[in-house]
């Protein structure tokens, strides 16, 4: 059985970095354009449990023992885009969690790296359901126990472009896709250099009600090779996610939503082998 004391440290900490930004994953529905007006208060809490670590497609370690309890607070506001008449959404995303590894017997907590930005609709079209947003955001290395191994705080800055298209299939049947790229700075302790990382979302959801749905969705991503001083840290990625999503209005403010992912294939960083998120949404 391969051990965690095969890995290097710095192999370790960027086979976590994958786990670094999956607050801001889109969830099936979320490129829906809202009435200008409306604000958002979201809470999440997400499980991500793992074992397996992966590099270059063979597997590295068995062991790892990761256990993660993550909270996202976001907090939304639709309104009007500088007087065009188009809708957008500028938004703030803040992590914060506590992982444990018990390979290493290693623990951290905190703050995780701060995300803000926003989405543009060039179609939003509710009586119709169908939506076209572009995204911008930006992530800040606001995060705690940098250079540790956290998850949550990668202590580098990135970009991250979105485009999604939302198309009622039916009255019943909805289909999300969503395609996404992220740019990344330099690690600033390292200088650890990351290539662009490329990702792909789709979620097909039944809408049993207006009010309630259940959505299956698959994710994929490609890239982010990491670097430093032109040895690899992380090889390219090329791992597949599929999940399983529930949601229902509780009156008419209140959305819950529990979802369960799992990872299918990781050419590169650590195996997901179940990530258990629950959202509530507060719209007013």
């Amino acid at each position: 059985m391969k051990t965690l004391s095969t890995l290097t440290l710095g192999t370790l900490f960027a086979s976590l970095a994958p786990l670094a930004h999956a607050d801001v994953k889109p969830d099936p529905g979320d490129y829906t354009a809202l009435p200008q007006g409306t604000d958002v208060v979201v809470l999440y809490q997400q499980n991500p449990r793992g074992d397996k670590v992966y590099s270059g497609g063979k597997k590295v370690a068995d062991n790892l023992d990761l256990d993660m309890t993550v909270g996202v607070l976001r907090l939304i506001h639709f309104t009007e885009f500088f007087n065009t008449g188009l809708t957008w959404d500028p938004q703030i995303v803040i992590p914060f969690g506590y992982q444990k590894i018990g390979a290493s017997d290693s623990k951290n907590s905190g703050l995780g790296d701060i995300t803000f930005g926003g989405t543009v609709w060039t179609i939003a079209d509710l009586a119709n359901n169908e939506h076209l947003g572009w995204s911008a955001f930006v992530t800040a290395p606001t995060g705690s126990d940098k250079n540790q191994g956290f998850a949550l705080s990668s202590n580098r800055w990135a970009v991250d472009f979105q485009v999604g298209y939302i198309k009622g299939l039916t009255d019943k049947i909805t289909w999300d896709v969503i395609a996404e790229t992220e740019f990344y700075g330099e690690q600033r302790a390292t200088d650890a250099k990351k290539d662009p990382l490329l990702q792909l979302h789709n979620h097909l959801r039944y809408n049993f009600t207006p009010e309630t749905y259940a959505a299956v969705s698959y994710r994929h991503n490609w890239g982010a090779r990491e670097t430093l001083d032109h040895e690899t840290l992380a090889t390219s990625r090329s791992n597949g996610t599929v999940g399983f999503t529930v949601a229902t209005m509780l009156g008419k403010q209140v959305q819950v939503l529990g979802q369960l992912m799992h990872d299918t294939s990781v050419r590169e960083g650590v195996k997901i082998d179940n990530s258990l998120q629950f959202r509530l949404a507060y719209f007013y």
